[in-house]
């Protein structure tokens, strides 16, 4: 009797160890799986994001003919962390005083809250106006966009930190209307309707521009409150 008891036990114990094995196995196949799904959009060559962040700042003429847009996250990616290094190193630069944890955080959500956000906005919009774009296309496009804000912000407040309000505005109708006209332009080519096209491509420069006015002119009033709202430092000793 205790040998069959023992090899019951014996056997529901295998059978316990089997299910949870599988069910580890499953879990890791689905993250793999996850992965091997995500992978083809950030396969891409270094000299391939050079030229798609170059491109990035070239206008295209609105000719009717339907633009090349890449289903590609590595260079937008790469766009967005940096960016977040350049505005943590401008407020660092600027001489306030800043909480580290606080910075990076706020650094982190505005940039990246932006680009998914945005990229929300503006594929909600070719939805409804019937705008061909898939997500992915509108991310990598937001993404491969803020390359202009990225150089506004980086000569304005690191490059030329001392240089007046005049160079950034020269910055920011130079480089930021070129890279939010091709983003315009590459809208109102994918959309069936000139019109509906018209006006898409009018929001979505006008969000663009002014998130760039945003970052140099408002974003530390957001760090600022954010450092409120944080618990106070104390300090060690």
């Amino acid at each position: 009797g205790s040998e069959f008891l023992t090899s019951e036990m014996q056997t529901q114990l295998a059978g316990k160890i089997f299910e949870v094995g599988s069910s580890k196995a499953k879990e890791a196949f689905s993250i793999y799986g996850r992965i091997d799904y995500l992978r083809p959009y950030f396969d891409v060559e270094p000299r391939q994001v050079q030229k798609r962040l170059i491109t990035a700042l070239i206008p295209e003429r609105v000719t009717g003919t339907k633009s090349e847009v890449v289903s590609e996250l590595y260079g937008p990616l790469m766009v967005v962390l940096t960016l977040i290094a350049v505005m943590l190193a401008g407020m660092k630069s600027s001489g306030q005083t800043v909480q580290e944890g606080t910075l990076m955080g706020t650094a982190i959500g505005t940039c990246f809250g932006y680009w998914l956000g945005a990229s929300t906005f503006f594929f909600g919009l070719a939805y409804f106006c019937d705008t061909r774009l898939s997500p992915i296309e509108v991310l990598s496009l937001c993404g491969y966009g803020l390359f202009g804000t990225l150089l506004c912000m980086f000569l304005s407040t690191l490059l030329l930190a001392s240089a007046t309000n005049t160079f950034f505005y020269v910055t920011w109708l130079v480089l930021g209307i070129s890279s939010a006209f091709r983003m315009a332009c590459i809208f109102m080519e994918r959309t069936a309707v000139r019109k509906q096209g018209l006006t898409v491509a009018v929001i979505v420069a006008s969000v663009h521009l002014m998130f760039i006015l945003y970052l140099k002119f408002f974003y530390h009033k957001t760090y600022e409150a954010a450092a409120k709202l944080a618990p106070p430092v104390i300090a060690a000793g």
